[in-house]
């Protein structure tokens, strides 16, 4: 596993420990299933917008 280094606000970082903490996990952890929850959810909110335009376009062109 690489390791990647960011900047975060001291108050959102205080929050994601605390979270952490309430859950009994690792802050790195914690930061990796948010990032994976939200890459995914873009990702299905995406495909829901393509497949949206693909059925306008077949009602447009028929």
């Amino acid at each position: 596993m690489r390791v990647v280094t960011f900047k975060i606000d001291e108050e959102l970082l205080e929050r994601l420990d605390m979270l952490a903490m309430k859950l009994g996990i690792p802050r790195s952890e914690l930061i990796r299933e948010a990032i994976i929850s939200f890459i995914n959810n873009k990702s299905s909110i995406s495909e829901l917008a393509r497949g949206r335009r693909l059925r306008v376009k077949r009602i447009i062109l028929t």
